[in-house]
């Protein structure tokens, strides 16, 4: 880099490395490569904007979860095996919005971040607003229109109506300033648009829309930038909002598919169809897309619904004996069954040699599950117990330390410990 300097930027107490000054960005080598699922890119399209604003350069890899997500190499350097992320000279990074954070504080003489502590502190806000009170309920209503996930009537219905509570916050604030924190465009701005796009695609008429005209300005100001415009390109507004679709091929749950394909297969001589499932194990194995970000989509429409099931009167197990409730646990059961199930392939790839040794490979297949796929279902299912546990004595009044010295989240914290240390 020409004429460039890397300096310390001190900030009540924290310290920033952050490229000062430059006059040849464009010419810049990337800053990394950004890994991105074709089907949920929206959750990278907000670090390519970043990356747009301050004149930094991304490389960009299509991430084929079928086959990249089983590579050694991808679990030795993305553990967490979270797509999108960021491959750097330094490490990954991961999940879409510490990306975005990350390419957005790269530079100090941009406002991305704000131009103050207290201008970094409404961005954040609005970034937690947006994963949490935006993002979970519009991909619960878009995610069955893309064909990523099953439609749920219910919990489409319920997730339209915190959507609308969602936008009404934000009319409010953009009545106050022409962007979120302010006259300048921001981080929080961009994450926001990016997490909207699809709703104004696909499900956002011009009925919908009318309740919201100061979103509805922000936003096509927003994405008329030239910025906006070189990720998202051009945006033709919903005219009328889209149905569900049948879940794509890709997106099905692995027990689900996996049971179409053997169904035929039953009336084969057991030695056979020993040999052709041990075939076909590799490919079905292979994680389907997004899976653990449809997990947790669905998950949190399970606890929106209890939460509104809670508000409406019902408790304990009247609300786990909810019809709705138990669809969508029934549901969630099926995707962390196929998940654990992803680890088996490589045990079962002997299956091409004789019939003596495919049968002594059988039992490493059948114990594979154990070792990985159950163990990451298992820290997944007592993740979600902790945090359920937590909202609740949050909900009773409990808060910081008291909740983390809360004996039944002691005991699941060291639960879960114990779980990973096991991987």
């Amino acid at each position: 880099l020409k004429q460039s300097s890397f300096v310390c930027s001190h900030l009540r107490g924290r310290v920033y490395l952050r490229i000062a000054s430059c006059d040849r960005f464009a010419m810049s080598p990337p800053v990394g490569t950004l890994h991105y699922i074709e089907q949920t890119l929206y959750k990278a399209e907000k670090a390519l904007i970043v990356a747009k604003f301050n004149g930094l350069a991304l490389d960009q890899k299509k991430f084929d979860a079928q086959k990249d997500a089983r590579k050694p190499e991808f679990i030795a350097k993305n553990p967490t095996g979270k797509v999108p992320y960021l491959e750097t000279d330094m490490g990954c990074i991961f999940t879409s919005n510490a990306i975005a954070r990350y390419i957005a504080r790269s530079r100090a003489d941009t406002a991305l971040y704000g131009k103050c502590f207290d201008d970094e502190g409404q961005i954040d806000t609005w970034l937690e607003f947006c994963t949490h009170e935006l993002e979970v309920p519009l991909m619960t209503w878009v995610y069955p229109v893309m064909g990523l996930m099953d439609d749920i009537p219910k919990a489409t219905a319920d997730a339209q109506v915190d959507v609308k509570k969602a936008l009404t916050a934000l009319e409010g604030q953009l009545k106050s300033s022409k962007y979120l924190v302010g006259d300048f465009v921001t981080l929080a701005d961009i994450a926001l648009v990016c997490a909207l796009r699809e709703g104004f695609a696909r499900v956002f008429d011009a009925a919908f829309r009318k309740a919201f005209p100061k979103v509805n300005a922000w936003f096509e100001g927003c994405v008329a930038m030239p910025q906006f415009n070189a990720v998202l390109g051009a945006l033709k507004l919903c005219a009328t909002a889209e149905k569900p679709q049948p879940v794509l091929k890709e997106f099905l749950p692995l027990a689900r598919s996996e049971k179409k394909k053997e169904e035929p297969a039953k009336k084969e001589a057991p030695k056979q169809e020993a040999s052709k499932v041990a075939a076909k194990a590799p490919a079905l194995a292979a994680p389907i897309g997004d899976v653990a970000g449809a997990i947790t989509a669905v998950g949190d429409q399970i606890r929106v619904l209890k939460e509104k099931l809670k508000a409406e009167g019902l408790s304990g197990k009247k609300i786990n004996d909810h019809d709705e409730v138990k669809k969508l646990v029934a549901q969630l059961q099926e995707m962390k069954e196929g998940a654990a199930a992803v680890p088996a392939a490589p045990a079962a790839a002997p299956a091409a040699a004789p019939a003596a040794p495919a049968a002594a490979a059988a039992p490493a297949a059948a114990a594979a599950p154990a070792a990985g796929g159950d163990a990451e279902a298992q820290i997944t299912a007592v993740g979600d117990q902790i945090r359920v546990l937590k909202e609740k004595l949050k909900g009773e009044g409990l808060s910081g330390k008291k909740i983390n010295d809360h004996d039944e989240v002691k005991a699941l914290v060291a639960k879960l410990t114990e779980l990973k240390a096991k991987q």
